[in-house]
């Protein structure tokens, strides 16, 4: 019997995602291969697909022929199975996963031969991690996973780069993945320190498609056994693949925007499984979803040994309950700012470029939330309070009725105005989207004002940071709020030197500020993940959110059987929320498949649908 192909054609359409066969024609048979990218016409149609296997047909009728086969095999069977693992955990389609495993075909590119760099890196010291519990074994295995807690002083990048060299003595690849560019310049440089620069890849969206497509072909070829990037780079063809790591997992850019909305993390732990590979997600404080993991015994816990933590203990300091100073830089910041810029530079961070970001009761403290849908309330652009999720305008204190607020946030231009009037003697540097994000400073005494992610690299590290506005990260109603505070206070905390002091302006029987004030980032997490349980809320629950037209979702929810949460009116529409126990989330997904594919099939209004999205309850 003739073979045929069988192709996943590129499409949006969930009714369509499945492979459909294909007569291969016989000019076409030596090059239509697994893997390769192929042409075909589909509904009258000329489109693009992916050949994932051949065998015989069970067809009866005459089938279509492929038209043209676009390149060689770019899609191992490893990565197809995988984008399909991860399709199917979020609730997508598998080319709309496969466009992010395989960049754009550079036809020129393919005529290029890569050589394979045989050389074996030595054995690099691997005395940073000794003081880690848990360390030791987990690196010395061929498979698991763990949760790793950096000590903010230690050097993360020259750690991970260690492992990936370790690994590759072994004759293994590994995959580092990190949230931004800067991030992925700063690990390259540690690994070219270790081994040979030739044998590292860099996957990163500031290359051309020419490059990116290049050194997709070259790790195809084993000719990199590491490679480094941001989050599609989770997806690299390596051979043997011996670890996979990711930094930084809070960071929302992990998490990809478009459809079906992946994130590293969760791909990463999906392909260290399915390769028999080791996964290490790390950070300087970790989040509820690996806290989870953790918890339920599939990682182990790596932190730094209980003496080691008492030893090597960052000072994290906070107002206390007779503290009266009640302004936005209270007098103890500004005397902590004055001693350190006697001798040094100094940081201050505050979480915003622009304006306030949400209203405070001026009587009793108390965050402004919406009556109606419990949503953020911020001024409009006339002045007035209003839900940023409904838009209903907000007059009353629901806690203790007054009529008068206070705006959180001044922004870190009008900080530096503020600081310039106190420290004329010393210079003021901004680093922001506004005023340019700085690299790096050189100069010896002065104040740095840094939004979060923009702090600039100072070599002796800065002498003291303090942290503004600090009510701002925790008054959002998102579900993370707490988690995202912590891991930009972490990142900020990490560039200071050993002996400096941090000051956060907030409460200390704040639970976030005290969790960093006791040095204790696991009970933090564990808390969240415990907290986040009760509620029923990821990672302990798995959760789909759903928007869309508000007929389109009613009509969606009407075909469900299980637990939901709305619909909520908003202003683009309906949300409603999915929720079922991990024990249950396979079946939960296989409901919203059928639906989104019966839907599909009928021609239905689409329903925007997103697995455990990293902005839950965000408003």
């Amino acid at each position: 019997m003739a073979q045929v192909a069988r192709v996943a054609v590129e499409s949006p359409l969930p009714h369509l995602d499945r492979l459909f066969d294909f007569s291969i024609p016989e000019e076409l048979d030596g090059d239509a291969v697994p893997g390769c990218r192929v042409r075909v016409r589909f509904h009258g149609r000329l489109i693009g697909g992916w050949l994932i296997e051949r065998g015989p047909t069970h067809f009866e009728g005459r089938l279509q022929p492929l038209q043209r086969v676009s390149g060689p095999a770019v899609l191992t069977a490893a990565t197809a199975r995988l984008c399909r693992i991860v399709a199917d955990r979020f609730a997508g389609n598998f080319t709309d996963v496969a466009r992010f495993a395989v960049p754009p075909r550079v036809a020129a590119v393919e005529k290029r031969e890569f050589q394979v760099v045989t050389n074996v890196p030595p054995r690099p010291d691997m005395g940073a991690w000794a003081q880690y519990d848990q360390a030791r074994p987990f690196l010395a295995a061929r498979s698991g996973a763990a949760s790793w807690i950096c000590h903010p002083h230690d050097e993360p990048f020259a750690m991970l780069a260690a492992v990936a060299a370790d690994t590759a003595a072994q004759g293994r690849a590994s995959v580092l993945v990190v949230p931004d560019a800067r991030d992925v310049r700063a690990l390259h440089e540690a690994c070219a320190s270790l081994m040979d620069p030739d044998q590292v890849a860099v996957v990163s969206g500031e290359a051309s498609n020419r490059v990116r497509y290049r050194t997709h072909l070259e790790v195809l070829a084993g000719a990199r056994p590491v490679v480094i990037g941001t989050r599609s780079a989770v997806f690299a063809p390596v051979p043997d693949l011996g670890l996979i790591a990711v930094w930084d997992d809070g960071d929302d850019v992990l998490a990809e925007p478009q459809s079906p909305g992946w994130h590293a993390r969760e791909v990463a732990a999906l392909r260290a499984w399915q390769e028999d590979a080791r996964v290490l997600v790390g950070g300087f404080a970790r989040t509820a979803a690996t806290a989870q993991w953790v918890a339920e015994r599939r990682a182990v816990d790596i932190r730094l040994e209980r003496q080691t933590a008492r030893d090597r203990r960052f000072r994290v300091e906070a107002l206390t309950e007779p503290d009266a100073d009640r302004r936005r830089i209270p007098g103890r910041a500004f005397r902590l700012l004055q001693k350190a810029v006697e001798s040094g530079v100094a940081l201050v961070q505050v979480p915003q470029v622009g304006g306030a970001t949400a209203l405070v009761c001026a009587r009793c403290g108390d965050v402004a939330r919406c009556p109606r849908c419990g949503g953020g309330v911020r001024p409009d652009q006339a002045g007035r309070a209003r839900c940023r999720s409904c838009h209903q305008e907000f007059t009353t204190c629901g806690s203790c009725g007054n009529e008068q607020f206070l705006l959180l946030g001044a922004g870190s231009r009008l900080t530096a105005e503020q600081l310039l009037q106190g420290f004329a003697d010393v210079p003021v540097l901004r680093s922001d989207a506004d005023a340019g994000v700085l690299d790096q400073v050189e100069i010896e005494r002065g104040l740095v004002v840094a939004t979060p992610g923009s702090e600039p690299h100072l070599a002796q590290g800065y002498g003291c940071l303090v942290i503004l506005d600090t009510e701002v990260l925790l008054a959002r109603s998102a579900l993370r709020a707490q988690e995202e505070a912590a891991r930009r206070w972490m990142a900020a905390i990490a560039m200071t030197r050993p002996d400096a002091v941090t000051l956060l302006v907030a409460a200390q029987d704040v639970a976030v500020v005290q969790s960093l004030v006791r040095n204790d980032l696991a009970g933090m997490a564990e808390t969240e993940r415990a907290e986040r349980a009760q509620a029923h809320m990821p990672p302990a629950y798995r959760c789909v959110r759903l928007r869309g037209d508000t007929a389109a979702v009613g009509q969606w929810l009407a075909g469900f059987e299980g637990t939901v949460l709305g619909p909520l009116e908003t202003v683009g529409g309906s949300e409603a929320l999915l929720l079922a126990p991990l024990e249950q989330s396979a079946a939960l997904l296989r409901q919203v498949r059928e639906i989104q594919i019966q839907r599909s099939r009928d021609g239905k209004p689409v329903v925007d649908v997103r697995v455990d999205p990293v902005d839950l309850g965000d408003t």
